[in-house]
């Protein structure tokens, strides 16, 4: 094999290394806002539970079948909202380790053309922070 094209391998499998790892990070900052998201729903949980509670108490004297039907209904779409959202995470996270599979994948099977759009991009991004750099240089004068 020719030192190019080893280095086109390595490359390419240092692009798949950087796609997984992205992907890896993507899918825990997507778990993680998830968790907040049902970490908040948790506590609008609670607090609506606490002023339902407070409600009731003053309505299940006047009408206590009703109250018991509405708390009910209360604490199951609070809990379908939860499952809802750890449903949402859990399928972000599938998604995002399939498109990891998929890249490293493609990479496997097209390597030249992975390498060739691996070197477009970064030449996209190296002339995009150089734009930004020298726009921001010359603001300061």
């Amino acid at each position: 094999m020719t030192s190019k094209a080893k280095n086109a391998v390595e490359t390419t499998e240092e692009m798949v290394d950087n796609g997984a790892e992205l992907a890896e990070k993507t899918v825990a900052k997507t778990a993680a806002k998830a968790d907040n998201a049902i970490d908040s729903a948790q506590h609008a949980v609670a607090d609506a539970e606490k002023s339902i509670q407070a409600g009731l108490r003053q309505v299940k004297e006047a009408v206590p079948v009703t109250l018991s039907r509405a708390a009910i209904q209360a604490e199951e779409l609070a809990r379908s909202g939860i499952d809802k959202a750890r449903a949402a995470g859990s399928t972000v996270a599938v998604k995002a380790n399939k498109a990891s599979e998929q890249t490293a994948d493609y990479v496997r099977r097209e390597p030249t053309k992975a390498l060739l759009m691996a070197a477009a991009a970064g030449a996209a991004a190296t002339l995009l922070v150089g734009w930004a750099t020298r726009r921001r240089d010359s603001n300061r004068y």
